[in-house]
C-alpha cells in the first residue's frame, strides 16, 4: 500500500504561529489558492482512497485536493491532537521538547499524552492496512498527526524527541507502508 499525507492548507493560526489543536478553524484564501495549486499534482497520483480529519480545515482540504471527484472518508482517529489548555498560544511559548518527548509521555496543560495519539493513529494505520493493502490512500491531516505517522514508520530517536522534524502545510509525504 502507498500512503500519502498532507497536512491541510494555512489557517490564520498558521500564519501567526499559534497552537491549533481539535477547535475548528477556516482556511485563508492563501490556503485554499495554495491548495488548489497542488490539486493537479495530487489528480496525477492515481489515489484510491482518501481520509480526513473531522476537522473542517482538513475536509475542505481535502475536498479541494480531490476536486472533489472521490469520496472523503472522515476518521476521529486521525483528528489533530489535543493541545489542551495551549491551543491559541503561541507556539514559541509551548515547551515543544518536553510535549513531543515520548519517553516523558506528559499531559502538562491538559496536553493528549503523545503515547495516545500514537496508539489511535496506529489503530488508524493498520486498520487501512488491512482495508486497502493494494490501494493508493490520500490522508489529510495535521502536522502532530503527519508527525506521528512519520515516527510510526520510522524509527523513534534514542532521545525520545519526536519534534524534530517539522511538516509544512501541504507538503505530501509519501510511504510504502
Amino acid at each position: 500500500m502507498i500512503i500519502y499525507v498532507v497536512r491541510h492548507g494555512k489557517t490564520h493560526q498558521n500564519e501567526l504561529g499559534l497552537v491549533q489543536g481539535i477547535k475548528e478553524y477556516d482556511l485563508t484564501d492563501k490556503g485554499i489558492n495554495d491548495t488548489r495549486e497542488l490539486m493537479p499534482l495530487v489528480s496525477n497520483l492515481g489515489i484510491d482512497v482518501v481520509y480526513s480529519s473531522p476537522l473542517k480545515r482538513a475536509i475542505d482540504t481535502a475536498k479541494i485536493l480531490t476536486d472533489n471527484k472521490l469520496p472523503i472518508n472522515i476518521d476521529d482517529r486521525i483528528i489533530e491532537r489535543d493541545w489542551g489548555f495551549n491551543e491559541g498560544m503561541a507556539i514559541s511559548d509551548v515547551d515543544t521538547v518536553n510535549c513531543w518527548n515520548i519517553h516523558l509521555n506528559t499531559n502538562d496543560n491538559k496536553i493528549e499524552k503523545i503515547q495516545d495519539v500514537m496508539d489511535r493513529v496506529s489503530s488508524f494505520l493498520e486498520d487501512i492496512k488491512i482495508k486497502y493493502s493494494d490501494k493508493k490512500v490520500l490522508i489529510v491531516t495535521h502536522s502532530a498527526i503527519s508527525r506521528v505517522i512519520y515516527y510510526l514508520l520510522n524509527p523513534i530517536p534514542e532521545d525520545g524527541d519526536l519534534s524534530k522534524i517539522e511538516i509544512p502545510n501541504l507538503r505530501i509525504i509519501e510511504y510504502e507502508y
